[in-house]
C-alpha cells in the first residue's frame, strides 16, 4: 500500500513529540487552518440546511446482527466496551476483499462481523468472561478474527481486547458497571472515564500547536451500552458527531467538504494517510465542525436534531443510502481510533 510521508517536524507544523503540550482546541467551534487543505464550505453547509429543513433525523438505532440478543446492563456495558475498542478500520487493503465471517447461516462483512467475531469466540455462555480475554495472544486473536477477505491489524486488536478486559477487571472491580455508576449515568461522564482509564479509548491528537480530542469510539460505546440499559442516562444528546471515514465522504460530496490537491489526492488514489498527519487530523477535525454547524443551523430552523442524529443519518446515507456507490473514495488511515 502506499504512503503519505508522514511530516512531524518542521513549519507546516505537523506532530512534534519534542514540544510542549498545545492547548486543547475544540473542533466543534473553529475550522481547521486553511493550509491544512480541508474547508469546511459554509455556503454548502447553509445551502444543505435549507435543503433538510423539512427532514426528519430519527435516533440512532443499534440493531446490528452480531452481538447476543440477550445481553443487558452490566454484561452488555462489558461487551460493548470489549467490542467497541475494536470497532474500527474494517475497510481492506487495495485490491483484497472485504474481511467476513459466518454468524448463524448468514455471511456477515463490517461491525456485524466484528460483533459477532466476539460473540462466537464466547461460546455457548453468550457473555463476556473477562479472564479470558485477558489472556488473548496472539494465535487466539488469529482465530477470533478468522474468516474470509482480509481484516487488519488482527495481532493489535487482539491486544487491545486483552488490555481492555485486564482494565475492566483491575480498575473497575470485574464489570464495567461499576465505570457507569461512577459516572452517574451520565453520558458526557462515561466518555471522560472510559477515556482515562480504558486502553484505547482516548482518540487525541497533538499536531500544529493544536491537541484535538476526538474520541470517536467512546462517544460510540456509551451511546451503543445505554441502548440497552435498565436505566435512563444523561446527556447523550450533547455528544458531537463522531469522526470516522464515512462522514467526511458524505460531506465531501455535499460539497460541505472540500479539499485542496494535498488531500483530495490521496483520497481518491487510495492512498494511506498516516494517522495524526496533518491531512488526516483535518479530514476529522472539519467533520466535527461542519457537524456542529448543520446541527445548529437546522436548530435555528426549528429542527429537532442532536449531533448522534445527525451522525446517525449521515452514515446511513453513506452506506445505505441511494447514492451511497457514487460518492468517491474515503481517507484512508490504518488505526484502530474510528
Amino acid at each position: 500500500m502506499p504512503h503519505l510521508p508522514l511530516e512531524n517536524t518542521g513549519p507546516r507544523g505537523a506532530l512534534n513529540p519534542d514540544a510542549s503540550v498545545p492547548a486543547l482546541t475544540n473542533p466543534r467551534f473553529l475550522p481547521p487552518p486553511p493550509e491544512w487543505g480541508v474547508e469546511v464550505a459554509k455556503d454548502a453547509v447553509a445551502a444543505t440546511i435549507r435543503r433538510w429543513r423539512d427532514r426528519s433525523f430519527p435516533a440512532p438505532r443499534f440493531h446490528y446482527r452480531g452481538p447476543p440478543a440477550g445481553l443487558r446492563d452490566g454484561s452488555w456495558f462489558d461487551y460493548s466496551i470489549l467490542a467497541v475498542s475494536v470497532l474500527a478500520c474494517l475497510w481492506p487493503p487495495p485490491d483484497q476483499e472485504m474481511w467476513s465471517i459466518d454468524y448463524q447461516g448468514e455471511r456477515l462483512t463490517d461491525a456485524p462481523a466484528l460483533l459477532g467475531a466476539i460473540t462466537k469466540w464466547m461460546g455457548p455462555a453468550a457473555r463476556p468472561d473477562l479472564r479470558s480475554f485477558s489472556a488473548l495472544d496472539d494465535a487466539q486473536a488469529s482465530r477470533l478474527f478468522s474468516g474470509g477477505g482480509v481484516l487488519q491489524m488482527v495481532p493489535e486488536r487482539g491486544r487491545r481486547l486483552s488490555r481492555v478486559a485486564a482494565a475492566l477487571t483491575e480498575r473497575w472491580e470485574g464489570s464495567a458497571l461499576s465505570l457507569v455508576e461512577e459516572a452517574g449515568w451520565d453520558g458526557p461522564g462515561v466518555v471522560e472515564l472510559l477515556a482515562a482509564t480504558i486502553p484505547g479509548y482516548e482518540d487525541q491528537a497533538r499536531v500544529g500547536g493544536h491537541s484535538l480530542r476526538f474520541r470517536k469510539l467512546a462517544h460510540l460505546a456509551a451511546a451503543i451500552m445505554a441502548s440497552r440499559s435498565s436505566r435512563p442516562w444523561s446527556g447523550l444528546d450533547s455528544f458531537p458527531v463522531y469522526p470516522d471515514y464515512m462522514l467526511p465522504l458524505y460531506l465531501r460530496h455535499l460539497g460541505i467538504l472540500r479539499y485542496s490537491p494535498q488531500v483530495s489526492r490521496p483520497v481518491d488514489f487510495r492512498i494511506e494517510i498516516p494517522r495524526h498527519s496533518r491531512e488526516e487530523v483535518a479530514i476529522r477535525w472539519a467533520t466535527v465542525h461542519a457537524g456542529h454547524l448543520l446541527v445548529e443551523g437546522l436548530r435555528e430552523t426549528g429542527v429537532p436534531v442532536t449531533g448522534p442524529r445527525l451522525d446517525y443519518y449521515l452514515w446511513s446515507e453513506a452506506v445505505l443510502g441511494p447514492d451511497a456507490n457514487r460518492m468517491g473514495e474515503h481517507h484512508r488511515t490504518v488505526t484502530l481510533d474510528y
